[in-house]
Order: C-alpha cells, then sequence, then structure tokens
C-alpha cells in the first residue's frame, strides 16, 4: 500500500520537534499545523496502515503509536521505527542506530548463562551502551527507552536514574530477532510477530488482508526526497543552470534505490557527486566537500566529506574487473540518504 502525500506530511510533522528537542508533540499542535493547510489531521491519521489491532498492544503495529478516535488534543503522537522506511532523517539518527542496539541486546542475552534453576536478570544500562557502541550519538541514547516502550515485538521494562542514566531489562522476547540486520529485517519480523499474536483476537483471514497493508511493502522511501525534487523541478524553470540531468538522475536513483539494486545506485550517486561540483563554483566534488561553507557548516560540511569518501566504493562498483575475488557490494554500503539529501538541499538554495 502506497502512501499518500499528506501521510507523510504527518510523519514529517511529527518527527520534526523530536529530532530537535527529543520530545513527541501534544496532538493539538499536530491539528493546528494542519488545520492552517485547511486539512483534517484526524482523518490522515486513522488513513495510516496497521498490521493487526489496536488492543491489545502486542497485536498491532503502524507507522505510529495507536490512539483511538477521538484523539485528546493533549495526548503525546509518536511515530515508531516503521517510519525509517518513510523518512530517510529518522532512519539514519533513530532507525539504524535501533538496529544496532538491538543487535547487541541480543548478544547480552545470548551471552548470558543460567546456571541450575537461577534465572539471571539481564538489564542494558545507557552508560554500558555508550561504551559497547561508542558511535551512538547522546540524542539517541537519551530517546531509546521511550522507543523501546511502543516496539510492540520488544517486552522490556525499566527505570530512569536520577542523575539522568536509565537502566532496562533485556528478556527472551529479543532471541527472535536474532537474524535481523537491517532496519527493514526487524520491520518485517515485527509484523509478522504482531500478525501472529492478532490472530489470537481476530479471524485469521482479516488479520492476514491487514498484515499486507505492512508487510507486503516493506518497500524503501526514495533516496532523494521527493519535495526536494518538485523544487529542483520549479527552480529549473527561472535558473541559467540546466539541471534536467541532475533531475533525471536522481529519479533513476530514487527508481532504483526503491526496487534495491546497490550497483545501479552506487554508480548513480557517483554520477551525481561528479555532476554538480560547477554549481558550488568547484572543479570535483572533493574540493565540494573540503572548501564549500555550508549554510549549516558542521553537519552539512560532515554529510559532503561522507560523500566525498564513498566515492572509492563507487569507483570499486565502475572499475574493478572482473577476477576470482571480487568483493560483493549491498545496499547497506550505500551512503545514508540524509547526506546526498542534505547536499542537493545546499546546491538549491544556491542555484535559488
Amino acid at each position: 500500500m502506497a502512501l499518500t502525500q499528506d501521510q507523510r506530511s504527518l510523519f514529517t510533522a511529527i518527527a520534526a520537534p523530536w529530532l530537535d528537542r527529543g520530545e513527541w508533540p501534544i496532538w493539538a499542535s499536530i491539528q493546528h499545523y494542519f488545520d492552517q493547510r485547511d486539512q483534517d489531521a484526524d482523518a490522515i491519521f486513522h488513513s495510516l496502515p496497521r498490521v493487526g489491532s489496536e488492543v491489545p498492544f502486542a497485536a498491532g503495529y503502524g507507522f505510529t503509536n495507536p490512539m483511538r478516535a477521538p484523539i485528546s488534543p493533549r495526548d503525546r503522537v509518536r511515530l515508531t521505527v516503521a517510519t525509517s522506511l518513510v523518512l530517510p532523517e529518522v532512519r539514519m539518527v533513530a532507525g539504524e542506530p535501533f538496529v544496532r542496539t538491538l543487535r547487541h541486546m541480543i548478544d547480552l542475552y545470548t551471552s548470558t548463562p543460567i546456571l541450575n534453576d537461577d534465572v539471571p536478570t539481564i538489564i542494558l544500562r545507557s552508560r554500558e551502551l555508550v561504551d559497547a557502541l561508542p558511535n551512538l550519538k547522546p540524542w539517541f541514547v537519551k530517546v531509546l527507552p521511550d522507543l523501546l516502550s511502543y516496539e510492540p515485538g520488544i517486552s522490556t521494562g525499566g527505570v530512569h536514574l536520577g542523575d539522568g542514566s536509565w537502566e532496562r531489562e533485556v528478556t527472551r522476547s529479543v532471541w527472535q530477532f536474532r537474524h535481523v540486520h537491517t532496519v527493514e529485517d526487524y520491520i518485517e519480523k515485527t509484523c509478522e510477530i504482531v500478525a501472529k499474536n492478532a490472530a489470537q483476537y481476530a479471524p485469521v483471514a482479516a488479520v492476514e488482508e491487514e498484515a499486507a497493508l505492512v508487510i507486503a511493502k516493506p518497500e524503501r522511501a526514495p533516496y532523494i526526497d521527493l519535495d526536494l525534487l518538485d523544487d529542483l523541478d520549479q527552480a529549473a524553470q527561472k535558473i541559467s543552470w540546466k539541471v534536467h540531468k541532475l533531475i533525471a538522475l536522481c529519479r533513476e536513483l530514487n527508481d532504483n534505490y526503491v526496487a534495491g539494486n546497490p550497483y545501479a545506485c552506487a554508480a548513480l550517486i557517483r554520477a551525481i557527486l561528479d555532476h554538480i561540483p560547477p554549481v558550488f563554483g568547484h572543479q570535483d566534488f572533493k574540493q565540494v566537500a573540503a572548501q564549500h561553507v555550508f549554510a549549516v557548516k558542521r553537519t552539512d560540511k560532515a554529510h559532503a566529506q561522507r560523500l566525498a569518501a564513498f566515492k572509492d566504493i563507487a569507483d570499486d562498483v565502475m572499475h574493478r574487473p572482473v577476477s576470482a575475488t571480487v568483493p560483493v557490494i549491498s545496499m547497506s554500503d550505500l551512503p545514508e540518504p540524509a547526506r546526498l539529501n542534505a547536499v542537493l538541499q545546499e546546491l538549491l538554495s544556491i542555484l535559488q
């Protein structure tokens, strides 16, 4: 089931304060946002696809936490990890770190011995998590307990301590995710779990029909944001730069990314990076990454530098000849979509 642009806009509105401050918005603020656009936020929310049913909790899953009509204006609305399929920024800062953390929780569970009749309590502690996965951002570590609380396949309880740290229990529920290595794997497995749970409370045919909404998808969201492409299209009508090739490359990248074609994606990302430097006043993208002063200096410059480093992988894709040992490129080897989107947003600002 394809999502509408209104549904995607709802996700973006909910995500904005969470990504900015780590706080989920109250429903009244979302209603107000859509009221200003003469749209019905409640209708959009209740049109979202879900697996299973709203109750009991572990028998349902969707892009948001379940909220029955009428939604109270003071209720807080949350996104789930499933939104990583739709919003590249959520995937980068929450979805992929969540999967890495889940792998760590599985390791904790499987490596803890059970001796005789003693059943140990396995605890995930925020301080120990930072040591085990040093690349996790402080923002993600802070919001992780709340994320865990609304992922129905994972059963955890825990406490927040006075010094700002937290503890969560790791139960056997994580073991069912032992074959999960990507965001897509995780969402597919979660949908499978909740559909099985929902079958206990609803006719099987109805559950299977509902499960198809998410399980048959997890299709990836486009690599390049569609609104950004529309903005580039509009800008092309008013500028001297000819960006039709850039737009075509971006659209082909989106098609291949959704289809899961890593070699084509890598080649197209390389082509885009080779194509855009003149707009920034440079000859190649390494100069853009090293010398351009981005509007969001630290973050977007880091995105550009990561993309510049990716050219080595793209070169491998395009130029390594056949031999007895050729490394395989997978979708996980591609740079996070948010990086190229940020650079293209900067390019759009220059064009405008």
